[in-house]
């Protein structure tokens, strides 16, 4: 069986990511920062290494792993100094036990075949410290939008097969942090009524997100 092909084409990330910076990927560091511990941070699917440059700025220590050669040259030409090297997830980290405190995999799970998943997942376990965090974002089975915008999204799954998946790969403590979808219309005020319903009744059916951090133990 073919695995990685969630490994977007030419130009992906041309189109995608050209027009970002690492400030949009502040929520994420803020997240790390409040749910782990200090300690170095591995970025999976690190892309155009926006998240690691981040990070680097507000004086953490990572490393970025992708699949991609286009988006590793994008992130070498904007920032030289990024430890951002090639890897395809299908493969085990080259990375010994008990080597980050932090693994992240943001926007990143939805494109690995059902079985890359489980392998990165067991990998990031046996390469995270013993109080180590791993935290995922992606997109819900339920975000139609998603689904459809994106032809690499391939394995989206809901924020209940996340937690089953994240269990069965020996994390403990599953922690959501997931949004809803805009069901009532997109204006400031039924954003914000759809958001305290969610918290009230978190139903996979209406979550834009399977987000979650785990821990090792």
């Amino acid at each position: 069986m073919q695995l990685d092909g969630g490994i977007a084409d030419s130009g992906y990330y041309q189109q995608h990511y050209s027009s970002r910076d690492w400030k949009f990927y502040s929520g994420i560091v803020a997240l790390i920062i409040k749910r782990s511990s200090p300690g170095p941070i591995l970025d999976l699917g690190a892309g155009c290494g926006y998240l690691l440059e981040c990070a680097s700025r507000w004086g953490l220590t990572g490393t970025g792993m992708d699949g991609s050669i286009e988006a590793i040259a994008m992130a070498k030409e904007r920032c030289p100094t990024l430890d951002i090297r090639y890897q395809k997830l299908s493969e085990n980290l080259p990375f010994p036990e008990n080597s980050f405190q932090t693994v992240v995999l943001n926007q990143v799970i939805e494109h690995l075949e059902p079985v890359v998943a489980v392998n990165v997942l067991r990998e990031s376990f046996r390469v995270l410290h013993q109080d180590g965090v791993i935290l995922i974002a992606a997109p819900s089975k339920a975000n139609k939008y998603e689904a459809k915008a994106d032809p690499t999204h391939i394995n989206m799954m809901s924020p209940k097969e996340l937690k089953a998946l994240l269990i069965s790969c020996g994390f403990v403590q599953i922690r959501p942090f997931d949004y809803p979808l805009p069901l009532l219309g997109s204006n400031w005020i039924a954003q914000g009524i759809m958001y305290v319903i969610f918290k009230l009744m978190p139903f996979d059916w209406y979550s834009a997100t399977s987000n979650a951090t785990a821990s090792k133990r």
